[in-house]
C-alpha cells in the first residue's frame, strides 16, 4: 500500500509538471488516460516516421521494357526485377503471375507484386506482352509470270496456293481479278492477292500480251518414231527423241495447243509424285511435255514396256530449249 500510495505521488508530480495539472482538483484517473493517449500518440507517432524510413529503402523496378513485342511462336525471355530492401535480396517475396502466350496472337499482361506486411507495403508492376504475326503469307502461282497469247486463243488460268506461317492452308482466301480479253490485241493483267487474319497481304500477278496472229509454229510428236519436231514458220528449229506413254497409259492424239507453261513443278498421280524443271502442258493439267530426270535414254521401245503415264518424256536441255521457244497458244500435233 505504500508503494502504491508513493507512486500515486509521483504520477501527480508528473502530471503537474507535464500537463499543468492541479492534481488537487482534477481526477487522477482522468490525467493518467490523458497521459498514456499523450504516449500512445508518441510511440505511433515514432512507428510511423520508422516505417517511413524502413520503406524508402525499398527499391522495386522492372529490368528492360515496360512493354514487349513479340512475333508470333517466339519465345519470351524473362527480362527480370530489382527488389531489394536496405540493399538485400528481397525477389523471393515477390508474386509473379503470367497469361503470356506466345503462340496466339494477343496481348498479354505479366504481373509482379511485392508485399511486405509489417512496412504496410504492397505494390503491383505490369510488363505489357503483345503477341504479333507480321509475316506476309507465302502466295505461289504455278506458271509463268509473263505470257504472250494470240487473239482468239483460251488463257487457262493456273493452280495457285497460299499458305501462312500462323493461319495454315488459306487457299481459299485468294482473291484473283482479270481484265483479260484475248479477243483484242493488248496488255492485261490477272491479279492475285491473299490476306491472313492480321491482315497481312501477298500479291502476285501474271501480265499477259494479247498479240496478232502469224503464221504459228508448231510442235509435232510422232509416238511411232518416238519424236518431237518444233517448226518455227516451216523451218526445223528443234528435234529430239522422246518417250511417250505406255500402252495402259496412251498419250492422246489430235490438234491441242500449248496451255500453259511452269517451272519446278511436282506432277502428281494416283500412285506417284514427279519433281520436273520444265512443264508445257497442252490438255488441262493431265498431259504435256517436260523432262523426266529419272531416264537415262529416249526414243526407241522404251515407252511400249516402261512408257510415262500419258505425258511427253524429254531430255532436260530439250525440253528446256522447247520451253523458251514456245509461247501458250503454239499448236501441239500428235499422231501415230
Amino acid at each position: 500500500m505504500y508503494v502504491y500510495k508513493k507512486n500515486k505521488r509521483i504520477l501527480y508530480i508528473y502530471a503537474m509538471i507535464i500537463l499543468g495539472v492541479d492534481m488537487k482538483k482534477e481526477k487522477w484517473v482522468s490525467t493518467i488516460k490523458i497521459i498514456l493517449i499523450v504516449l500512445a500518440v508518441i510511440v505511433f507517432s515514432l512507428t510511423i516516421v520508422a516505417i517511413i524510413i524502413e520503406r524508402s529503402k525499398i527499391q522495386f523496378s522492372l529490368l528492360g521494357k515496360n512493354e514487349v513485342t513479340l512475333e508470333v511462336g517466339e519465345k519470351y525471355i524473362e527480362l527480370g526485377f530489382i527488389a531489394t530492401l536496405r540493399k538485400n535480396d528481397i525477389s523471393k517475396r515477390v508474386n509473379v503471375k503470367s497469361n503470356v502466350d506466345t503462340n496466339k496472337v494477343g496481348d498479354y499482361t505479366i504481373n509482379y507484386n511485392l508485399g511486405i506486411i509489417y512496412l504496410y507495403f504492397n505494390k503491383t508492376l505490369v510488363r505489357k506482352v503483345h503477341v504479333v504475326d507480321t509475316k506476309k503469307p507465302e502466295l505461289t502461282i504455278q506458271g509463268d509470270k509473263q505470257v504472250k497469247l494470240y487473239v482468239g486463243d483460251s488463257f487457262e488460268y493456273p493452280v495457285y496456293s497460299a499458305t501462312d506461317n500462323y493461319d495454315g492452308e488459306i487457299t481459299n482466301n485468294v482473291k484473283m481479278t482479270s481484265n483479260l480479253d484475248t479477243n483484242k490485241i493488248g496488255v492485261y493483267e490477272v491479279n492475285y492477292s491473299v490476306s491472313d487474319s492480321s491482315n497481312n497481304v501477298s500479291e502476285e500477278k501474271i501480265v499477259i500480251n494479247v498479240v496478232e496472229r502469224k503464221k504459228d509454229p508448231y510442235i509435232k510428236v510422232s509416238i511411232s518414231k518416238q519424236t518431237l519436231y518444233y517448226y518455227e514458220y516451216d523451218k526445223l528449229v528443234l528435234e529430239t527423241s522422246v518417250v511417250t506413254g505406255k500402252n495402259s497409259t496412251p498419250t492422246p492424239k489430235g490438234d491441242f495447243r500449248v496451255i500453259s507453261k511452269a517451272k519446278n513443278v511436282n506432277l502428281k498421280g494416283s500412285d506417284y509424285v514427279s519433281f520436273v524443271n520444265y512443264w508445257i502442258a497442252f490438255i488441262g493439267h493431265s498431259y504435256g511435255m517436260h523432262d523426266a530426270s529419272w531416264r537415262n535414254s529416249f526414243g526407241g521401245t522404251i515407252y511400249k514396256n516402261s512408257g510415262s503415264h500419258g505425258c511427253i518424256n524429254m531430255p532436260t536441255d530439250k525440253v528446256k530449249q522447247l520451253y523458251e521457244l514456245v509461247d501458250i497458244g503454239t499448236p501441239v500435233y500428235v499422231y501415230d
